[in-house]
């Protein structure tokens, strides 16, 4: 592994902030506050974890002006100390980055247009009319289908399946397992047998997207699947068919779209989110964690559904009275009559 170092004086200049403390140490890894060395730099970004600067072994802490008096070691004084620890572990990266080579198995198809400075490893199947940008990575036995484009400095590591036609911008990133491109879930019911609507839209991905392991995209039944600029998908996410997700959208593992839903710029997703399909979704919509989204909305806002944890006994309880909710609620109306009726009689 290469090692990388930087001076606390050089990560400063380099995220223009002021750092406090000795400029010339070396810093040459990330790590949490509990965890890191005197060589690793961390960060605190909330004050409930104060009490771990009296403990800390890091070299440096990246920290917010209000509670630089709280430093017992070196610092840099940054608005947003979890942004700034971002771009640092982004400059400490040690992921390796293959060299520009093409793996004597590689299987290219006719008419491909290889960009300069790519790197292809073994087992690679680019099919035909495809064009890789310039600076490329593709990890072992992924397959490339018909017709598709790769923007340059993409990556995409092992096993990702890219079907036909499907357009990937420049600085993207797309884990292992990904598949893009597959069909939609498309039939039609003819006396009880199902007959396949073939999908025949495709799949456009925008700039700088982050694709995670075993995250499924499929391409558009008539209409295209759209991915805008900046979208996060982390692993095991769906995206179905001709759904349009806005820029920078964020969503976290095992969360899915169902198809034909358009959701606005800026949403964000927690883990396990089901949303359904033919909805808008308003730009900046938050959603917590295993929710579900039935209905569209014209307003930002944070949404929730289900219930959270709960002791079992006091859950089947509640579960049971569920059931009984519209029984209920028809008693209460009733009642809500019969005292106006009093309240007048009186």
């Amino acid at each position: 592994m290469i090692e990388k170092n930087y001076s606390i004086a050089e990560i400063a200049r380099l995220l223009k902030a002021e750092f406090i403390g000795d400029g010339t140490h070396q810093i040459n890894g990330v790590a949490s506050l509990d965890k890191a060395e005197i060589t690793e730099i961390s960060f605190l970004n909330n004050p409930k974890f104060k009490q771990q600067l009296n403990t800390t072994q890091a070299g440096c802490v990246l920290l917010s002006d209000e509670l630089k008096d709280l430093a017992t070691s070196n610092c840099i004084l940054l608005k947003d100390p979890y942004l700034g620890f971002a771009k640092v572990a982004q400059l400490l990266d040690t992921t390796p980055i293959p060299k520009a080579t093409i793996h004597s198995s590689v299987i290219i198809g006719l008419n491909v247009q290889l960009g300069d400075g790519v790197s292809i490893a073994a087992g690679v199947v680019i099919e035909d009319d495809c064009v890789i940008g310039d600076n490329v990575v593709i990890g072992a036995n992924s397959v490339i289908g018909q017709g598709s484009h790769i923007g340059e400095k993409t990556r995409i590591f092992a096993n990702v399946s890219i079907y036909h036609y499907v357009y990937i911008a420049g600085y993207c990133l797309i884990h292992a397992g990904a598949v893009i491109g597959a069909d939609g879930f498309g039939f039609a019911n003819e006396q009880g047998e199902w007959v396949k609507i073939p999908q025949t839209g495709k799949v456009l991905v925008g700039q700088n997207v982050e694709i995670g392991a075993n995250a499924c995209i499929d391409r558009g039944a008539l209409n295209d699947t759209v991915i805008a600029d900046g979208v996060k998908l982390d692993n095991f996410c769906h995206i179905a068919h001709n759904v349009e997700l806005g820029k920078n959208v964020a969503m976290a593992a095992y969360s899915g779209v169902a198809g034909s839903t358009k959701v606005g710029d800026y949403c964000t997703f927690s883990g396990r989110t089901t949303i359904l399909g033919h909805l808008t979704i308003a730009p900046a919509t938050h959603v917590t964690a295993c929710s579900l989204i039935n209905r569209s909305n014209k307003e930002a806002g944070i949404f929730s559904s289900g219930t959270g944890m709960q002791d079992n006994k006091v859950w089947r309880k509640n579960v049971a009275r569920f059931r009984h909710l519209d029984e209920m609620a028809k008693q209460v109306k009733s009642l809500e009559k019969q005292l106006k009726k009093l309240q007048g009689d009186s």
